[in-house]
């Protein structure tokens, strides 16, 4: 519903700095100085961002000047600033919902389309760039994508859900290779749905 709320250790300091980041950029209220009592801290950071129509963001990527790309399950992106304002908005071609949400490393726009299957590329002004996926199995098709994210050289790594397993894309849309099969031992996935990859491209799914 677009809250978030922190928990933290306490530091051996009667007053602290707390930093709250998403992609590296500060979230609305951060940094905020807290109090440390005991072995308790006396103030949280809670930041609530409500769809404009009362519907639930499903994921949100930080853009530049930390604007909030935000997707939704009605095929639409908006864009919000560190407050919470709408700054634009734009709907998705293929209109499903969408689970996942990156920015490339030009800026544009990159979400899932959970029940389509496809990716969709678009310009942050809204316009669309391209589109690829589709529903199956073979190289190249998606099963029920979920999360998405980029690495340090532009390559779209996407969670297919249903086909328990990581797909990893040029921007282009090109399919480079997937990885993971079902199962609980290391290095496999069961319905798999988010995805995070760190500056040094460490890829956390």
């Amino acid at each position: 519903d677009g809250t978030y709320e922190v928990q933290f250790a306490s530091v051996p300091s009667e007053k602290c700095h707390l930093s709250v980041t998403v992609g590296g950029h500060d979230v609305a209220g951060s940094p905020v100085e807290v109090k440390v009592v005991g072995a308790s801290v006396s103030t949280a950071v809670k930041q609530e961002f409500k769809h404009p129509s009362g519907d639930m963001y499903c994921g949100v990527a930080v853009g530049p000047e930390s604007l909030l790309h935000c997707s939704d399950g009605r095929g639409q992106v908006t864009i919000l600033n560190e407050q919470g304002q709408v700054i634009r908005s734009f709907k998705v071609k293929s209109g499903g919902w969408l689970y996942g949400i990156a920015l490339s490393r030009t800026g544009n726009v990159i979400v899932s389309d959970y029940l389509n299957c496809y990716i969709s590329i678009y310009t942050a002004a809204g316009e669309f760039v391209r589109q690829f996926g589709g529903n199956g199995k073979d190289q190249g098709q998606l099963s029920y994508p979920c999360g998405v994210a980029v690495n340090k050289e532009g390559r779209i790594f996407v969670v297919e859900c249903e086909g328990h397993c990581v797909s990893v894309f040029t921007e282009e849309g090109t399919f480079l290779y997937r990885f993971g099969h079902k199962g609980k031992a290391e290095g496999e996935f069961n319905y798999p749905r988010y995805i995070l990859i760190t500056p040094d491209d460490l890829v956390y799914v």
